[in-house]
């Protein structure tokens, strides 16, 4: 069995490796999509909900009532800032990405890459893009975890917000 790499095997491997960054890449920006939803969802009911809530806060819910209502707020309020910060500073803001460095771009036109065969080149383009993949997989992961965390805690939020809805429904005169 030859050990020299086969030229049809090499541009293979190439196309699955590409398609693999590809579609890692498009998992990341999928991942921004959805949490940029929830940190809109979330910071629109969190402008609601600290609005209302100063108002609601006058309501005479009697002293059980008010302690109830003021801990679903505290509760929401929390929950729903910490949900928008999560999804923010945490997904959203700038990442670094991993892809081919501009010295290497650089080489392109130099000897002795542009002396080589098409198969060495693309044995090595392979070795780059893995690299780029496997980084973007690290921070994609990361993002996953943290959107995950972030739906969660905005789940928590909203729970908040359903206690005061009840809080105020139950307790409030008239």
């Amino acid at each position: 069995m030859s050990q020299e790499p086969r030229e049809d095997s090499v541009e293979q491997l190439f196309q699955i490796v590409q398609g693999l960054l590809a579609d890692e890449r498009a998992r990341g920006h999928n991942l921004e999509a959805k949490t940029s939803t929830v940190a809109g969802f979330t910071g629109a009911i969190l402008a609601l909900t600290a609005g209302l809530g100063r108002d609601l806060s006058r309501l005479d819910l009697g002293s059980t009532g008010d302690t109830v209502f003021r801990g679903f707020f505290l509760l929401a309020v929390l929950a729903l800032a910490t949900s928008a910060l999560i999804a923010v500073l945490g997904v959203l803001r700038p990442q670094e990405r991993l892809g081919i460095k501009r010295s290497q771009l650089r080489q392109f036109s130099e000897f002795p890459l542009i002396s080589q065969p098409p198969v060495e080149i693309q044995g090595r383009m392979i070795a780059t893009l893995v690299e780029a993949f496997d980084s973007e997989r690290a921070v994609n992961d990361r993002k996953a975890k943290l959107t995950h965390y972030a739906a969660v805690v905005l789940g928590i939020g909203l729970l908040g917000v359903t206690g005061e809805a009840v809080t105020v429904a139950l307790a409030a005169p008239g």
